[in-house]
């Protein structure tokens, strides 16, 4: 399969390579340059543009400018097209050998009964992105800043959710990495207008989306498929974040918001930016923007978290946390481009970003425990400073030549993160010694809400959620050092345009080179007290901090507070490096270089079909600390990837089309898996327990099938309906291994148990989609300003061979969520905006955890008898029952229901008031074990209310 589609690809390009060109192709040829706007002089992108009778095809540019340079000399019509406007026509324009010839084009809207103000807003971000994805080569989809904030979205993730086959993994109550059509994070590719980031966070290649700015972009685009001049990463799908740059008219923005949140006392939401750009010189050949904004969000959780008791079918805890969070997440950035002219077709630029996401906040847990064979209860605090941020540089240009083009950048991008680790303290029970006997884990009348009895909250010594019956026995402060990666990157790609016949195509070729360095250096400390406890009234914070807390299932009498604790700490003396975290230190390096060649050919009007092959040259080498030698242990491998792909796009009517799609894509391992050396020997539990990492891992791999079927809809909208298939091949899990005690010195166990990340088995994810976005003009009366924009995604996945995980059945893929929908009506009139969002995923694996395997009698193991459906499982780690479906089986995130919505309302000279409620359900966030009644997190966030101002200039065009 692999070699006949790379003869395919290589048929393609090798008929550009060796086409005949007519005679008098040689001669001196002209160039058609304009600029595609509507009636308001908003830019049109996406814009189809044909160059009549040649049938030589372009689009416009994010600037609406589009150019068709090869023009023989002679006289043409030029025919513009976009979905929700009717068609322009210049007609009889005179091209002469070398010259210029320069066109507007002014699109006016569909029908003559529309009211062209209404365009403002989402309606013209949809236009936009319906325009953009329908003349896209790739299956793309696309949110314009106008319909990122038509809702109220707390960040780029969050915005992202609300598209078809796209999941997120939350955090802290708001979207943190985007999942693609049931694939992990990992697997998703984020860049900044074209440019690879690296991650902020310590061992790990996603993208931490919530820490980063969203006001500042102008769009963000999802290729759900790759093509030849694209990086190879993204088996799940790329993510690309578009800077905003200065258009044609001034641009001035400013806008401020404040809000609410109703929990633990009322938590604050504040919000402000501003952005000024224009276009200078007679000909505005010198365009400047800048943009700032300003975020802080109060956050309050109320959580608890239990553990099941793994050996009761009916469900029992063993312990359950009570915790309590508020948060201080402070958000700003700073984002701005540079461009200049040289000429039509011929440009030169400098774009930044700059985002820094301070998510600071504490934690306070008390830990109720089932009764004296698990012991007494326990409390900790957290006192979280970790500080992340995320900026790049590019320097690029574009020139266009006859029938000919030239792109070329050079970027810095670097991320880091400072203070990591948490700081914390810990205590143990001092209290009434007969607790341990009286809090015990009792039925409860809601599953969702386990009870332990009243003897957990006797008032006075007897109170477990009172921070005076402890005794404060270890502190730990925010560590040092920090995480860092930087990125050194520069490309270049070289088109040259020509024409088989009648047929009109662009031979492509680009290289590129990215050099990543990543390391963690950071260290940790901590302070043993548990030879002399300190009691814990000495540390005592806030009485009653929460009496609300979680709608008062549970009390929460009072917190300790880490100040007290970090001041007695620092004055003790006894505050010393941790040995161990040496441990999570590491160095890498890893250099990919890059070589591309692509070919694009419009066989009819009609028919369009890109082919190409890119190849990608790896090279890694690590240097690990092993904390248990103290040593350094070096790595690296090198390896070459070879990456073909082919679309074809087949216009079935004016307004229908049906692409299909081939493309292989790949996921390097995650720098942690890579570098990260050997934890300690675990010799406290049976089997004894160890971490290793894995430098020969191999970078996972994907052959991507898909079909979509296109439907524009009349004056604005659109239906698609797609299949697609994804065949991975060496997955990297997170495997377990059982092994001889005699490799560990010091190994105490009849054998060790191994968790070593490992290339293994196979896999694949299928689904389908469908989405149908409509401005719903045939309605009667007031009714002609809604509309409506809804998906759904359903998505299948199976893994065969995955033994190394300590079982033989053959699980889900994790993150693969079956069901995800979309539902978002909206409505508008000449000057009201109402937007409502309904976003849900269905539950997915979040982590595998179920075995059933036994054990390996070639190490001198007598095996354990065989699992038995449905009752007891005797495993080699921990006795189960219920099988993968009881309380010990694989880790699954809750499905997850939220209700949003935004109304805005134009007032005179630009300004406009607006209002929001976000998560009105009160959706909780939580994972289980097994099934559903196994609870093992629930945490509610509750509805945040806010309002603010927005004043432009004019109309906001880009």
């Amino acid at each position: 399969m692999r070699k006949s589609l790379l003869a395919v690809v290589m048929m393609i390009l090798m008929s550009a390579l060796f086409q005949r060109i007519p005679a008098g192709a040689q001669e001196r040829k002209g160039t058609i340059t304009g600029r595609v706007a509507d009636a308001t002089h908003a830019v049109i992108k996406g814009a189809r543009v044909e160059l009549q009778p040649s049938g030589q095809t372009t689009v416009s540019d994010d600037q609406g400018q589009f150019l068709i340079s090869g023009v023989a000399p002679g006289r043409y019509t030029i025919a513009v097209s976009a979905v929700g406007f009717a068609q322009f026509s210049s007609n009889d324009l005179a091209v002469t050998a070398g010259g210029v010839v320069s066109v507007d084009a002014t699109l006016q809207v569909g029908a003559r009964t529309e009211v062209v103000e209404v365009r403002a807003g989402r309606e013209h971000g949809e236009v936009e992105a319906i325009n953009r994805e329908r003349t896209a080569d790739n299956i793309l989809q696309v949110l314009p800043a106008e319909v990122i904030t038509s809702l109220p979205n707390a960040n780029i993730a969050d915005a992202i959710g609300r598209l078809p086959s796209v999941t997120l993994e939350r955090d802290e109550g708001e979207g943190k990495y985007v999942q693609v059509r049931g694939t992990e994070p990992r697997l998703t590719n984020v860049t900044i207008d074209g440019i690879n980031v690296p991650s902020p966070e310590s061992g790990v290649r996603q993208i931490k989306l919530d820490a980063m700015v969203s006001d500042l972009v102008e769009s963000v685009e999802i290729n759900k498929t790759l093509q030849a001049n694209q990086d190879g990463d993204g088996i799940g799908g790329s993510v690309n974040l578009k800077t905003k740059t200065a258009g044609d008219a001034p641009t001035v923005i400013v806008y401020g918001l404040g809000g609410y949140t109703p929990i633990i006392g009322g938590r604050g939401v504040d919000n402000f930016g501003a952005t000024v750009g224009q276009r200078f010189g007679p000909q505005k050949r010198l365009g400047v923007l800048i943009g700032t904004t300003y975020d802080w969000n109060g956050r309050g959780i109320n959580d608890i978290e239990p553990v099941p008791t793994v050996s009761s079918l009916t469900p029992h805890y063993d312990t359950m946390d009570l915790r309590d969070y508020t948060y201080y997440r402070t958000r700003w950035g700073l984002g701005g481009s540079v461009d200049y002219k040289f000429s039509e077709g011929s440009n030169i630029y400098l774009r930044g970003l700059y985002s820094d996401f301070k998510d600071y906040g504490e934690k306070w847990v008390y830990t109720l425990t089932d009764g004296p064979t698990i012991g007494p209860p326990v409390a900790s605090l957290d006192w979280r400073r970790p500080d992340f941020a995320i900026g790049n540089l590019v320097l690029g240009g574009r020139h266009l030549f006859h029938n000919s083009w030239l792109n070329w950048d050079t970027s810095v991008a670097r991320s880091r993160t400072l203070n990591e680790s948490d700081g914390g303290a810990n205590f143990v029970w001092a209290g009434d010694p007969n607790v341990t006997t009286n809090c015990l884990n009792v039925p409860a009348k809601d599953a969702f809400r386990p009870q332990f009895s009243a003897g957990c909250f006797t008032p006075g010594i007897g109170d477990t959620t009172d921070i005076n019956n402890y005794v404060l026995t270890g502190y730990t402060p925010p560590s040092s050092g920090l995480t860092a990666q930087l990125n050194l990157q520069g490309s270049a790609s070289f088109g040259q345009q020509y024409h088989w016949g009648s047929h009109y195509g662009t031979i492509e070729f680009g290289a590129k080179i990215r050099n990543a360095h990543k390391f963690d250096n950071s260290t940790g400390f901590l302070a043993d007290f548990t030879a002399s406890p300190v009691p814990g009234a000495q540390f005592l914070g806030t009485t009653h901090p929460d009496p609300n807390y979680y709608d008062k299932t549970y009390s929460f009498t009072n917190a300790p507070s880490y100040p007290l604790v970090r001041t007695f700490a620092d004055a003790s003396g006894q505050v010393v490096a941790d040995p161990n975290s040496i441990g999570s230190h590491f160095d890498l390096i890893e250099r990919v270089t890059a070589g591309y060649v692509m070919n694009s050919l419009d066989i009819t009007p009609r028919i369009r079909l890109v082919g190409g092959v890119r190849f990608e040259a790896t090279h890694v080498a690590t240097l690990s600390f092993d904390s248990t030698t103290s040593a350094t242990v070096p790595g690296g491998t090198d390896y070459l990837d070879v990456l073909p792909s082919v679309s074809l796009r087949f216009g079935l009517t004016k307004d229908s089309a049906l692409r299909a799609v081939f493309s292989r894509g790949l996921a390097r391992p995650d720098p942690q898996d890579l570098a990260q050396a050997r934890s300690p020997l675990i010799t406290t539990q049976t089997p004894n327990t160890i971490s290793i990492n894995n430098p020969n891992l191999k970078a996972e791999h994907s052959n991507n099938y898909d079909l979509l079927y296109e439907q524009y809809l009349n004056p604005v909208g659109m239906i698609q309906a797609g299949f697609f298939y994804k065949q991975l091949g060496d997955p990297i899990v997170n495997g377990l291994f059982q092994e001889s005690p005699s490799l560990f010195p010091g190994a105490n166990s009849p054998f060790v148990l191994v968790s070593q990340v490992e290339n293994i088995g196979s896999a694949h994810v299928e689904g389908f989609e469908v989405a149908y976005t409509q401005r719903l003009r045939f309605m009667p009366g007031v009714m002609k300003g809604a509309g409506i924009s809804a998906n759904y995604s359903y998505t299948h996945s199976g893994t065969s061979g995955l033994q190394g995980i300590l079982r033989d059945d053959n699980p889900d893929l994790l993150r693969q969520a079956p069901h995800t929908w979309n539902i978002s009506p909206t409505f508008d009139t000449k000057r009201f905006s109402l937007r409502m969002g309904m976003t849900y995923n269905s539950t997915m694996i979040f982590a595998y955890q179920f075995k059933d395997l036994q054990a390996d009698p070639n190490l001198g193991i007598i095996p354990l008898p065989p699992c038995v459906s449905g009752g007891p499982c005797d495993g080699v780690v921990q006795q189960t029952a219920g099988g993968a479906k009881g309380p010990g089986g694989d880790n699954y995130l809750y499905s997850h229901f939220q209700l949003d919505a935004q109304a805005s309302y134009k007032l005179a000279h630009g300004f406009s008031v607006y209002a929001y409620g976000l998560n009105l359900t009160n959706e909780p966030f939580g994972f289980y074990n097994g099934s559903p009644q196994y609870v093992v997190q629930r945490e509610y966030y509750h509805p945040t209310y806010a309002g603010g101002v927005r004043w432009t200039l004019g109309r906001e065009t880009q």
